[in-house]
C-alpha cells in the first residue's frame, strides 16, 4: 500500500515541531557525547542526527577555552576530508549532465600543455582520483608548505606545474591508498570540465544553492567568519585554521551540522535535482582496504549499508555517516583535531539501529596543584642528542622532545602523566623532594632520561 505523500512545507513544519521536544534517543546521544567534554579530550562539538523524519542537534562543550558559550546550530566550522564526499558528487553531477563519463582520462580535462603521469602506458581515470585507487601519493611536492597553514601556498598554477613530474605508483583502478592530492585534483578538473572560475563557484551552483545549504562553502562571508568556532589542536591548545587553495575539494568546505543535514537527508530522499547523481555516487567502485569499500567520495562500512567519511584539519575534525536504507544519519563537527568522535558517531548509529553500546572509554586526568607541576619543569637528556623540555602552561605541563612539537602531558597521578597525541606515558623519579629524572614508556619500552642542571652545564 503506498505512503500517502506529506508536502514539502508541511514536512518542514513537522520538522519544526519535532525540534521543540527532544526525541527519546536524545538521552542516550547525551551519554555518549558529554565523555568527550568531561575528559577534556573536545572543546566542543556539535551532534546532529536524523532517525526517519525527526532531527536532531545539539551542541556540547564550549566554543573556546575563553569562550564560555555553548556551539550550537549556527556555529561553523571546518569538515576537512568530509568535502571529498562533496567532490565525489560534483563528479556524478558532471557525468549526469554529459560533461565527462566516470571512465575518462585525466588528460581529457587538463589544461593544453600539461600532461597527466600514467602508470606503464595506463591512463588514470576520473574514478580513480574519487575513490584513492589512482595510484597517486597521498600529497603533491609541499615545498614552500606553512606548518600552520599548510596547503594555502598551493595554487591551481602550482598543482598544474608539480603534476607531470609526479609519479603513478602502481597500475590504476588495482589498489586502494588514501590521497588527498588526486582529490583535490579532480575538484581542479570539475571545476574545468564545468567552465566556471573556483571550486567554491563550482560547489555552490550544482550541492549548495539547489540543496538550501547557505552556511557551506570553501569562502566565508564577514558574517559566517564571526560563526566560525576557533580551531584547537590534539591537545585542545589554539590553532590556525586551513585554506585548501588548489586543493579545495580534497579538503576546503565550512559547514553547520543543519547544513550537513540537508546533505545527508539529500543521500536518503534523493531529491529530483541531484538524485541520479546521489544514487551513482553512492555505488561501490572498489574494495577498499580492511574490509571498507569505496564509492565515489564516500567510503562503506562493513556493513554494506552506512556510507561514511571523516576529516581533519589543524584544528577541527568531522564525521558523517548515512545509513540511506534505514533513514538514519549521524553528524558531529568539532573545532579540536581528534579523531574520537568517529566511535562516538558510530555509536550513536548504533544505538539508533537498537544495539545497546556503551560510551568510550576515555581516560579522565586527575588534578595536580600547579606547584606541583612546575617541579618538574626543565631538561631531561634522553641522549647526547636528544632532550626533552618541560614547561608549564596555562593548561598545564607541555613536554617536547628535540625536534618535534610540544604535546601535552595529562595527570594520571602526581608523579604519572599521559599523552593523548600518542600512545606513551612519562613517571617521574623522585628523591625525597627533588626531581632526579623521567621515564618514557613507550612502545613496550622504558626510556630513562636524567634531570639537567638548571643552567645547562654538562651538556
Amino acid at each position: 500500500m503506498r505512503q500517502p505523500t506529506v508536502s514539502l512545507p508541511i514536512l518542514l513544519l513537522l520538522r519544526g515541531i519535532l525540534a521543540q521536544e527532544p526525541p527519546a534517543f536524545a538521552e542516550q546521544v547525551d551519554r555518549l557525547c558529554n565523555p568527550l567534554v568531561a575528559a577534556d579530550v573536545a572543546v566542543g562539538f556539535v551532534v546532529g542526527v536524523i532517525d526517519g523524519e525527526t532531527e536532531f542537534v545539539r551542541g556540547y562543550g564550549r566554543l573556546a577555552r575563553a569562550n564560555e558559550e555553548r556551539p550550537g546550530a549556527q556555529t561553523i566550522y571546518e569538515i576537512g576530508s568530509v568535502s571529498k564526499v562533496f567532490t565525489g558528487l560534483l563528479l556524478a553531477d558532471a557525468v549526469q549532465r554529459g560533461l565527462t563519463a566516470l571512465d575518462d582520462p585525466v588528460q581529457k580535462h587538463l589544461p593544453e600543455g600539461v600532461s597527466m603521469p600514467a602508470f606503464e602506458g595506463k591512463p588514470v581515470l576520473l574514478w580513480h582520483l574519487s575513490t584513492h585507487t589512482s595510484g597517486l601519493p597521498r600529497l603533491p611536492d609541499m615545498e614552500g608548505s606553512d606548518p600552520q597553514d599548510p596547503y594555502a601556498h598551493f595554487t591551481t598554477e602550482r598543482l598544474f606545474e608539480v603534476l607531470p613530474g609526479t609519479r603513478v605508483r602502481w597500475e590504476p583502478g588495482s589498489r586502494y591508498e588514501y590521497s588527498n592530492l588526486a582529490v583535490g585534483l579532480l575538484g581542479a578538473v570539475l571545476v574545468r570540465a564545468n567552465k566556471l572560475g573556483s571550486y567554491d563557484e563550482l560547489l555552490r551552483a550544482r550541492i549548495l544553492v539547489p540543496l538550501q545549504m547557505k552556511d557551506s562553502g570553501t569562502a566565508l562571508d564577514a558574517a559566517q567568519q564571526k560563526r566560525l568556532a576557533p580551531p584547537h589542536d590534539a591537545d585542545g591548545e589554539p590553532n590556525h585554521t586551513w585554506d585548501l587553495n588548489a586543493l579545495a575539494g580534497a579538503g576546503g568546505i565550512r559547514s553547520t551540522v543543519p547544513d550537513m543535514l540537508k546533505f545527508a537527508r539529500a543521500q536518503i530522499t534523493r531529491p529530483e535535482a541531484l538524485g541520479k547523481a546521489i544514487e551513482l555516487s553512492q555505488q561501490k567502485r572498489h574494495d577498499g582496504a580492511n574490509g571498507v569499500a569505496v564509492a565515489l567520495g564516500w567510503h562503506i562500512a562493513r556493513d554494506g549499508e552506512t556510507l561514511w567519511h571523516n576529516g581533519q584539519t589543524g584544528g577541527y575534525h568531522s564525521y558523517v555517516g548515512v545509513q540511506p536504507k534505514q533513514r538514519r544519519a549521524v553528524c558531529m563537527l568539532a573545532n579540536t583535531a581528534r579523531g574520537e568522535l568517529d566511535a562516538v558517531g558510530e555509536r550513536i548509529l548504533q544505538h539508533l539501529a537498537g544495539v545497546r553500546v556503551e560510551p568510550l572509554s576515555l581516560e579522565t586526568p586527575v588534578a595536580v596543584e600547579r606547584a606541583v607541576l612546575q617541579r618538574y619543569t626543565g631538561k631531561y637528556r634522553m641522549s647526547p642528542k636528544m632532550t626533552f623540555e618541560l614547561t608549564l602552561r596555562d593548561r598545564g605541563l607541555f613536554a617536547q622532545l628535540t625536534g618535534q612539537p610540544a604535546c601535552r602531558l595529562y595527570p594520571r597521578s602526581a608523579t604519572e602523566f599521559f599523552y593523548r597525541v600518542v600512545e606513551a606515558s612519562i613517571t617521574f623519579e623522585l628523591e625525597g623532594d627533588a626531581v632526579t629524572g623521567l621515564v618514557l614508556h613507550q612502545n613496550g619500552r622504558d626510556l630513562s632520561c636524567s634531570r639537567m642542571p638548571a643552567d645547562g652545564a654538562g651538556k
